[in-house]
């Protein structure tokens, strides 16, 4: 639909696709994150949410609790050890600083625009990342969200080949 709005349409005619994705960021921070051991298996990465917020970046941290993940697999395979190092490494590595020094960033514009910017400018320019204090979400996610039941489904239109593609198409 986006694509399609009379203000955006005219910059992509006669475009062509060069690379196209999409993704859906998991943004809660340090405190959104899930206990990552379970039997037989861990989460990591992305799944996890290991992104920085502010700098949108996470390929790094992804890569690095993978490795932390797979080098605690290997204690469990060759020496009797369990995943909990996954949990005890990662809170012990420079993912965990980094998530740490991000943490109020997403919670602060549960405040609104203004005082999320002044929040984060704070935490930015003043604290570094060393606030005292760490701000909460508003609600657990399960409570901020409706069922599929309530809501009337966004009605598409079919792919013109110009501006939207069909999925095939598009994961080329």
């Amino acid at each position: 639909k986006f694509k399609h709005h009379p203000a955006i349409k005219p910059l992509l005619e006669g475009g062509t696709v060069v690379q196209y994705g999409a993704r859906t960021l998991n943004e809660g921070g340090l405190q959104s994150i899930p206990y990552p051991v379970f039997p037989g298996g861990a989460i990591i990465g992305c799944a996890a949410g290991f992104l920085n917020v502010p700098k949108i970046k996470g390929t790094h941290t992804a890569m690095k609790s993978g490795m932390l993940a797979a080098e605690a697999g290997f204690g469990v395979l060759h020496e009797d050890s369990n995943m909990e190092i996954y949990w005890d490494t990662l809170q012990k590595s420079w993912v965990w600083q980094e998530l740490q020094r991000a943490r109020n960033y997403r919670p602060a514009f549960e405040y609104g625009l203004l005082p999320g910017l002044a929040i984060c400018g704070l935490e930015h320019y003043i604290l570094r990342g060393k606030s005292p204090y760490t701000l909460k979400h508003g609600k657990p996610d399960h409570e901020a969200t409706d069922a599929a039941r309530l809501h009337s489904p966004i009605e598409y239109p079919k792919p013109d080949g110009v501006l939207s593609f069909d999925v095939p198409t598009s994961l080329h």
